[in-house]
């Protein structure tokens, strides 16, 4: 049903929306309003709750960046919440991804609330049989109508860094995030580390590759597909080390 970016004549400039990601991602230009509110939100939730104990200075400080940021929007948009309240909401990405605190896709893409559905586990895995996951595929193409879904990665992922440990017999995990890590750790015995100068993010990326097949083989995609609609699914990879997203160039969409 669906084939890769090559049988397409993918390339970046040929996706406007995925294009813009990337490009706002390495300019931060997109609303820089935003994130200057962002930014004295938290420079003064900070400074107030400097003296708090915690667990209170830790809510304290969400609560006061909050406040800061929304008059900051304010002060930029006066009609933005009331218009994002109305809605409905028309985001053209489901951005799948990992868990970790140091992947916020609005941050790292500089996008406004409303700009991206969000879907995040340990590891950005999808699996088959996860409901969690389906639905928000299915509730993203069937009812937000987005046009891309990004499956993406992150170097240093300590998901993956877990399933290397487990192959090597050198970590045991907790049950539950055992069993999640399961399909995971099963792809990492089928690589060869030692093939790679880096095992951890050649599974990073491997696991990006394998992801976007099974959103590609998930049901509500092949259904979008089969009702001739246009849907992509792209793969790819944040560094971390440089605050960058990368293209795996793994992009699926319907047959022509």
């Amino acid at each position: 049903m669906s084939h890769t970016s090559e049988s397409h004549g993918f390339h970046l400039a040929a996706l406007p929306i995925l294009a813009n990601l990337i490009r706002r991602a390495l300019a931060w230009a997109f609303a820089p309003a935003f994130a200057l509110a962002s930014a004295l939100a938290s420079v003064i939730a900070s400074a107030t709750t400097a003296n708090l104990d915690e667990p209170d200075a830790t809510l304290a400080k969400i609560f006061s960046a909050n406040a800061q940021w929304a008059r900051g929007v304010n002060t930029a948009d006066p009609d933005f919440f009331k218009k994002s309240a109305k809605g409905p909401q028309t985001p053209k990405v489901l951005w799948i991804g990992c868990s970790d605190s140091r992947v916020p896709e609005s941050v790292i893409t500089a996008s406004r609330p409303g700009d991206i559905f969000v879907h995040r586990n340990i590891a950005n895995q999808i699996h088959p049989s996860d409901d969690s996951a389906l639905a928000a595929i299915t509730y993203a193409v069937a009812h937000v109508h987005v046009e891309h879904i990004l499956v993406v990665g992150h170097t240093h992922c300590g998901g993956v860094d877990a399933a290397l440990k487990a192959v090597a017999g050198a970590e045991e995990t907790e049950l539950v995030i055992s069993r999640w890590l399961t399909p995971l750790v099963e792809l990492a015995r089928k690589l060869d580390s030692e093939a790679s100068s880096d095992p951890l993010t050649r599974l990073v990326e491997e696991s990006v590759r394998v992801q976007v097949e099974n959103v590609a083989n998930s049901e509500p995609v092949r259904e979008v597909w089969e009702a001739q609609k246009n849907l992509w699914v792209h793969g790819l990879v944040y560094e971390l080390e440089t605050g960058r997203l990368r293209d795996l160039k793994v992009t699926k969409g319907r047959q022509s």
